[in-house]
Parts: C-alpha cells; structure tokens; sequence
C-alpha cells in the first residue's frame, strides 16, 4: 500500500470522529457511567462475545452490523442500538489511529500500514460515520406501539369513581389504593400504609424498581380530598381493627391488575384499551401535571410516582388526559433530590442557541 493510499485511510478515520451533525456525540464527548454500561451491554449482544474469553468480537463486516441494528422493531430500539454501535466504533477507531500516530512519529511506516490495514479499522471507520438517522432509511417500524397511558384515551371523567364502586371481593381495598396513589403492583406486594390524620388520609409507599441510581425508597403524602378517599375512610371505620392505619397488601399485584381489567370491561364492553394499576398511575401523573401547570412543585410528578430522575416523568400521562376530580396528592416527602437532567439538558441548549445571554446563573431558569 502506497503512502497516499495510507493517508486516505487515517484521513476517512479522522473524518469519522468529527461529524457534521452538530448534535452528534464525538470521541471527546463525555458520556455517563450508566449510559455507557447500556451502550457496552447493547453492543455485547449486536457482536457477540467469545464464549472462552468472554471479550468481545470484533465485526467483519459493517453491512452484517447496520442489519443487525435495522432489525429493530421500534424508533426507541433504533435509536439505542445505531448510538450503541456509534459508541463502540468511534472509542476502537481512536485507539487505532492513537497508535498509527505513534508508529508514523516513529517512521515505522509498515506498522502504520498494518494498523490501516487491519479489517476492525475499515468496520470502524464504515460504522463511526453512521448516524441513527442514517439507519432510518428504507427502515420501517415492524409494528406501533401503544403505550399504557393510551388506556385513559375516551374514558369518562368519572371513570375512577366508576371504577371505585364496582370493584369487589378482596382486591376491592387494594384497587382503591392504586387509584387514589398511583402505586405499582409490585408496591402493593410489599404494602401501602394508609393513615388517617384527622380528617385526611396518608400514603406511605415502599419503593419498588430502586437501584443505587434510580427509585425512591419510600415516599409519603397527604392523599387528594376525593370521593373514593371518603369511601376508604368510610371502609376504615368500619374495620373490626385499627380504624387511623390500615396497611394494604396482596401477594401478587397483577391480579389487582387482572380484577380492574374485568372490571373495566364490564364496565365499557368492547372497549380497546383496557384498565389496569398503571391506567391509575398514568392519571395520578395526569393529575400531578395538571397541578403544576396550576403552580404546585414542579418535581410533584416525579416524586408521587418514586422517580429520581425528571425525564422520566415524559413518559406518563400528560396534562390533557387530566379530567374529572383530581387525585394529586400534597406534601409529598422523598428520600432523594429529583435530579433535573432534562431541564439542564434544555437549558444548555437555551444557552448553546442564544436564547440565554447568561449561563452563569441556568439554576435560576426553568424552560
């Protein structure tokens, strides 16, 4: 292989690491410690892994990698893969070229030409150049998806009192509560403490799906003046027991979910959607939403739902779907800070586009 031949080559690798999309990631882009354990995991699977060693193996041929990622059946899936193998493509190319730099500052010109010359350089370069974008093309969806907060589509406003009052037999309670709180299944199976203060009602929920870096352990709050709030109390009072606390448990929380399903059906027979506890949760975000367009703490949704996180928030009921008597709750305590990465990711934009003169002070903004 000639010299220009070999310059080429590093030239078509060094153009790889700097696209010409603006928001594109580059090599000095610096990505988080979870998001890189997602890309490794995701492009562990696209690859494969040798089964003696367990590293990874490197791709022959990029046209066998971008089928891989096309196979994806949904945008979301696109998307994580194409980035994945993007991640992977530009930190093994810049290793490859590092050490061409160090063979050429050495004149060993035969070592550069093996580096340039090495298939993994050729796979890298092919595949660092592609965007997501890129991967969309002639690609479709294999099928639409629905999301769960599509269920609250064309229900009455009183759907939950509707439901309140049809529901029976031993997940009558639990059903309630999940209306009321917006609680999981799975926090069901661990227990929702109610507690009656005076003339209101307290939740304390045990946080399911945590993780070092996500959920909240408990959360506590003040539950919404509501007609099925005046049915549990009235079912408290009733109660052979303790009348002021009440812990609501099951064994499994999807049968709560399989009793709301029936029940919905009978309700509104040859309805699409079916209900079930996350309908619940989906309002109360609905709700949550609704009072902070009305000026309540902008983290409510977050913090009623068990996230650490704002973005998640995105992915519940938004604020139109809110309807009827609201069940968003007050005085909300959680262990952990909302961590606001959607509102730091727009406002650096705000900033990047001018639309911000200062960004000393991006705390004191909200977008």
């Amino acid at each position: 292989m000639d010299r220009q031949a070999i310059y080429d080559r590093i030239k078509a690798a060094k153009a790889a690491l700097i696209p010409t999309h603006a928001d594109a990631a580059t090599i000095d882009t610096v990505t988080s410690e979870d998001a890189a354990s997602q890309y490794e995991s995701t492009v562990r699977n696209l690859f494969g892994t040798d089964p003696a060693t367990g590293k990874l193996i490197a791709p022959r041929n990029p046209a066998l990698v971008i089928a891989a990622v096309r196979t994806a059946g949904t945008v979301s899936t696109l998307r994580k893969r194409a980035r994945s193998v993007r991640y992977a493509a530009l930190k093994a190319l810049s290793a490859l070229l590092k050490l061409a730099d160090i063979a050429q500052r050495a004149g060993n010109w035969h070592e550069v030409e093996r580096i340039v010359s090495i298939n993994s350089f050729h796979v890298f370069t092919v595949l660092a150049q592609m965007m997501p974008t890129d991967y969309r093309s002639g690609w479709e969806p294999k099928r639409r998806r629905h999301g769960k907060k599509g269920s609250l589509l064309k229900l009455p406003e009183d759907w939950r009192e509707q439901m309140a009052d049809k529901v029976h037999g031993q997940f009558r309670i639990p059903a309630i509560v999940a209306l009321l709180t917006g609680c999981r299944p799975a926090e069901l199976e661990k227990g929702v403490l109610i507690e009656r203060v005076g003339n209101h009602l307290y939740a304390t929920i045990q946080g399911a799906k945590v993780t070092k870096k996500a959920g909240q352990k408990q959360r506590r709050f003040k539950i919404a003046d509501h007609p099925m709030t005046n049915l549990l109390m009235d079912i408290m009072a009733s109660s052979d027991g303790e009348r002021d606390v009440m812990t609501v448990k099951v064994v499994c929380g999807n049968s709560v979910t399989t009793h709301m399903r029936s029940v919905g059906e009978e309700l509104w027979p040859g309805r699409k959607e079916t209900i079930t506890v996350y309908t619940a949760r989906h309002a109360m975000a609905a709700d949550c939403k609704a009072a902070i367009h009305e000026g309540a703490d902008p983290d409510l949704v977050s913090q009623v739902l068990g996230h650490v996180v704002d973005k998640t928030a995105s992915y519940y009921g938004a604020r139109f779907q809110s309807g009827g008597i609201s069940v968003a709750p007050t005085e909300v305590v959680v262990p952990n800070a909302i961590k606001q990465k959607v509102c730091a990711r727009n406002l650096q934009r705000a900033v990047e586009r001018g639309l911000l003169k200062d960004s000393a002070n991006l705390s004191n903004h909200k977008i």
